[in-house]
């Protein structure tokens, strides 16, 4: 299947690693051009030379979207290097584990900013050239958690509701910008591991005297999460769904939570 990204211009937050930086080789892979951020020097450089290595082309930006200006800077940046701005991939975040009684106004507001006003900030600078073209496509990456309760020993509030905020404003700008022909959908990953965080899990499977299937099984299920197909994911099958969503082969998919967890959860 030609998913028709060679040549499309891309925005990828959060590129310099896990699902971001999976995301960012993925469309190189595919033809797109890809601009992608990080607060991390050597994480730009890392995926850079990933992607120019197998004959990729590559924007990386350094740059802290907690920052006001920092979201316009980023399309500016990449508009004026390949010339317009086709795709946005909104995967940047933050997690913390703290329980409701100890999470103060500063961890409340801190996962907002960067969760949902900084995720807001940059679909608000990337839509307008998009609209001038008639045309364009925008993932946000949001979270698999949002639809439990993530409670004991995953407790995180604060992120499961910032990220149900990003999911909700992804509906909202798939109906407003609609008419524009700009698709947009949310996914929502529940595990996903890289290579080497994956071969991590297998060693301290193994210092337990335990298969990574059986440690992955009895944490999963300890937390209330265990997708049915008794594994997590990679960052590399999380890249992908994205990369179908925002190619030109998906010309009608829009306005949906799509979640990538191995059939985790049973609420849709």
């Amino acid at each position: 299947m030609d998913l028709g990204l060679t040549g499309k211009v891309a925005i990828v937050t959060g590129g310099g690693r896990g699902i971001g930086r999976a995301t960012v080789e993925t469309l190189a892979r595919e033809g797109a051009q890809v601009a992608y951020c990080s607060r991390s020097l050597d994480q730009l450089r890392a995926v850079e030379k990933e992607v120019t290595g197998s004959g990729g082309t590559c924007l990386p930006i350094q740059i802290d979207l907690q920052e006001k200006s920092a979201a316009e800077e980023l399309v500016r940046q990449t508009i004026q290097e390949f010339g317009g701005l086709d795709i946005l991939v909104c995967n940047h975040g933050y997690h913390q584990i703290k329980d409701w009684e100890e999470l103060t106004d500063e961890d409340w507001e801190r996962t907002f900013d960067i969760n949902f006003f900084a995720a807001m900030r940059v679909c608000r600078a990337a839509l307008p050239p998009m609209v001038a073209k008639k045309k364009g496509h925008v993932v946000i990456v949001s979270a698999g958690s949002i639809y439990k309760p993530s409670i004991g020993v995953d407790e995180h509030p604060h992120y499961t509701a910032a990220k149900a905020a990003v999911a909700n404003m992804a509906k909202f700008l798939s109906k407003r910008y609609g008419p524009d022909n700009i698709l947009v959908n949310a996914v929502l990953p529940g595990y996903g591991l890289s290579k080497q965080a994956i071969e991590h899990w297998a060693e301290e499977a193994a210092k337990q005297g335990k298969s990574a299937e059986e440690h992955f099984i009895e944490m999963a299920t300890h937390i209330g999460y265990l997708p049915a197909l008794h594994r997590p994911g990679t960052t590399e099958e999380f890249a992908r769904v994205i990369t179908f969503l925002v190619s030109d082969a998906n010309s009608y998919l829009s306005g949906v939570d799509i979640q990538i967890d191995g059939a985790g959860l049973d609420t849709p």
